[in-house]
């Protein structure tokens, strides 16, 4: 890559970045007229400050913020008051600042994503490239069922499954089980100081090996839960990339000139084999950053996914409308993230 063609990414980054300034504020406006433009979104919220507060100090409130306003200028006060750091505060969460339960519940919904993504990348791509390698083999056969049984499998009646058979058959059974729900064990959940937020890397942290093996424990079900439907598809992408870049001309020349399959596969397939994969892994994982819904709420999983439906039903706009931001931030860097991965991967990429 040349100096050039640094300059042009920078370039393209930068207008990337600013057309996300636009996109979230479109984001935020739309989402702040669903919660809040029904005469009842904000009844949650009064009911809970009238048991709290005189009504003089929720007048107060109500002019301070807006709410006595058009929404179109209440949607003003909101972004003022979010320029300030102030998030509101999430009426079910016992009156704690928006901002600090999403904070609080974040860590654990990063964990639960990255564990999958590992185990959708580790299973997903070699699946691919054993399946586009035999070709029409029985090895094929059964890589396509599994994905195919992946991606049209339903997520939470698969996570009922694992927990029937990995915890409760297994107990029966008296083998070792996996647990089925929370991300930590009640006795250890304050064995080791927080850190991140996340059980897993918190234990390997404080050199605290039973609390590191008992996080993981927990994650592997809700993890790969989520991979499992995921893996499905990158399966399938990698094994059509695959026998298309199998039948192009430089791996036929790679091959007459006497280098061995494992470098020809490897060093010349697979890297541009790999960009559709990279692209489909990119969207997963944005997608799974945002909150899987429910694999957490059948796992029981305290990530922002589980409590995104919380506040759903206690209608919540606050955390709902600070959630639906993060979640545009995630999609739309992790698609920048991935466009600029292009041209690691394929030098011929020009922006």
């Amino acid at each position: 890559m040349v100096a050039g063609d640094t300059v042009k990414i920078y370039e393209y980054v930068i207008r990337r970045l600013a057309l996300m300034i636009f996109v979230l504020f479109g984001v935020s406006a739309i989402v702040f007229y669903l919660a809040r433009g029904f005469p009842s979104a904000f009844a949650p919220w009064a009911q809970y400050i009238t048991f709290r507060m005189k009504p003089s100090q929720i007048q107060a409130i109500i002019v301070a913020h807006g709410f006595d306003q058009p929404l179109y200028i209440q949607y003003w006060y909101w972004l003022q008051d979010v320029f300030h750091g102030d998030w509101g505060f999430s009426n079910w969460a016992n009156g704690l600042p928006t901002f600090e339960v999403f904070a609080s519940r974040f860590p654990f919904t990063v964990e639960l994503t990255v564990v999958a993504v590992i185990m959708t990348v580790v299973i997903g791509i070699p699946l691919g490239i054993l399946s586009a390698l035999k070709n029409n083999t029985a090895a094929d056969h059964v890589s396509r069922i599994i994905a195919l049984t992946g991606y049209s499998t339903p997520a939470y009646w698969f996570a009922y499954i694992l927990q029937l058979v990995f915890f409760y058959y297994f107990y029966v059974w008296g083998l070792p089980n996996l647990p089925s729900s929370g991300a930590i064990s009640q006795g250890l959940a304050s064995a080791v100081p927080t850190v991140t937020g996340m059980p897993l890397v918190d234990g390997i942290l404080a050199g605290n090996l039973t609390y590191t093996a008992d996080a993981f424990a927990h994650v592997i079900l809700p993890a790969f839960n989520l991979s499992f439907i995921s893996l499905g598809y990158l399966a399938r992408i990698v094994r059509a990339s695959m026998l298309e870049v199998l039948r192009q001309d430089y791996i036929i020349m790679a091959r007459s000139k006497g280098l061995s399959e494992r470098v020809v596969i490897y060093r010349h397939a697979l890297r541009n084999a790999m960009i559709p994969a990279m692209t489909l892994t990119g969207l997963f994982f944005a997608g799974l950053l945002g909150g899987a819904i429910i694999t957490e709420t059948v796992f029981s999983w305290p990530g922002v996914g589980y409590v995104s439906l919380r506040a759903v039903f206690q209608g919540d706009s606050n955390f709902l409308l600070l959630y639906s931001l993060v979640t545009a931030l995630i999609i739309v860097s992790s698609n920048l993230v991935v466009d600029v991965m292009y041209v690691f991967l394929d030098p011929r990429i020009k922006y």
